[in-house]
């Protein structure tokens, strides 16, 4: 099925590869190496239109609250200027706001689709270098996952 971009030609002639929705959302947790007591969650659902990610962090600190409901935000790519995709905060929460912004910022840019990205990582304390390392690890992690599903598609047909 060919998707056709916003009043132009279609995605794929401009190389973005559509991809069938996943039925069931992919969870991942990656540890995050400069805050070792850190893990971040990754519930990831590539769908053929949009990517839909939520991100959370646990601390293996004996945390057994739940995280507040964070930052929703929407970013998209850019026709005009592709190296500064479109982004909004849809529901902004101070503390998750900047994270979720660069994650859906980064992999709208990647994927070429538009991708929504929910956040309650908290990294209270963190560094700036330890919240970006988790903002790559996730961003890596997500893009390896998509591509995986790009190949399975190419092989597949479906």
């Amino acid at each position: 099925m060919a998707g056709l971009g916003q009043n132009g030609p279609p995605l794929e002639s401009q190389g973005v590869q559509s991809l069938p929705p996943t039925t069931q959302p992919k969870h991942l947790a990656l540890p995050l190496p400069l805050s070792p007591h850190t893990t971040l969650h990754v519930r990831l659902t590539l769908l053929e239109t949009s990517n839909l990610i939520f991100l959370t962090t646990t601390d293996y600190a004996g945390s057994s609250t739940s995280s507040a409901l964070g930052s929703f935000v929407y970013a998209m790519p850019n026709r005009l200027n592709p190296s500064d995709p479109l982004c909004t905060a849809l529901f902004p929460v101070p503390s998750s706001v900047d994270f979720a912004t660069r994650a859906a910022k980064i992999l709208a840019k990647k994927t070429g689709k538009p991708t929504y990205v929910g956040c309650s990582a908290t990294f209270g304390g963190a560094t700036v270098e330890e919240e970006m390392a988790a903002v790559k690890i996730a961003v890596d992690a997500i893009l390896t996952e998509h591509t995986a599903k790009e190949a399975e598609v190419k092989v597949n047909g479906t």
